[in-house]
C-alpha cells in the first residue's frame, strides 16, 4: 500500500509494509523539511503512523522521536555527503560520498525485528533536543 501526501506544496510518497514504512522521493522530503523541520517532521510522522494503523489495523511500533531522528539522519547524511563531494574532488571522497548518498536516500523506518538500525535510532532519539540545536535552520 502506498500513499501520496501533499504537505505545504510538497508531494511525498510513503510505501507501507508490515512493520516497516519507506519514504520515497528524498528530494521532496528534503524540501519539505527545509523550513520548520521540527514541526513538519512531527506532522509527517503523525500522518504516517495514523495511515499505517488505518492500512494494517496495528500500530507501527516505532516511537515518533526515533522515526524523526532516522529521517533527519538520512536527510542530513545525504546533504553533507553531497556537499563534501562538491567541495573535495578526490576519487576516494567522491566514492565515499556516493555510497552515503545511495544509502541515505533510501529511507525505511521499521520495527526492531525488521529494521536492523532501529536500536541506533532509538538511542539517538533520547538526544533529539540536542540534535535539533545542531541542525541547520534551513536546508538549501
Amino acid at each position: 500500500m502506498e500513499k501520496k501526501y501533499e504537505l505545504n506544496g510538497h508531494k511525498l510518497l510513503v510505501v507501507f509494509h508490515d512493520k516497516i514504512i519507506q519514504i520515497k522521493k528524498p528530494r521532496a522530503l528534503k524540501k519539505f523539511l527545509s523550513e520548520d523541520i521540527e514541526l513538519r517532521s512531527q506532522v509527517l510522522v503523525n500522518y504516517i503512523k495514523q495511515d499505517y494503523f488505518n492500512f494494517t489495523g496495528k500500530e507501527l511500533m516505532v516511537s515518533n522521536d526515533s522515526m524523526i531522528i532516522e529521517i533527519w539522519g538520512h536527510i542530513f547524511a545525504s546533504h553533507f555527503a553531497k556537499a563534501m563531494k562538491n567541495l573535495i574532488k578526490l576519487k576516494l571522497v567522491e566514492d565515499a560520498a556516493d555510497f552515503i548518498i545511495k544509502r541515505s536516500d533510501y529511507i525505511d523506518c521499521g520495527e526492531n525485528e525488521v529494521d536492523l538500525n532501529r536500536k541506533f535510532w532509538d538511542l539517538f532519539a533520547n538526544f533529539k533536543n540536542l540534535i535539533i540545536a545542531f541542525l541547520p535552520k534551513k536546508i538549501k
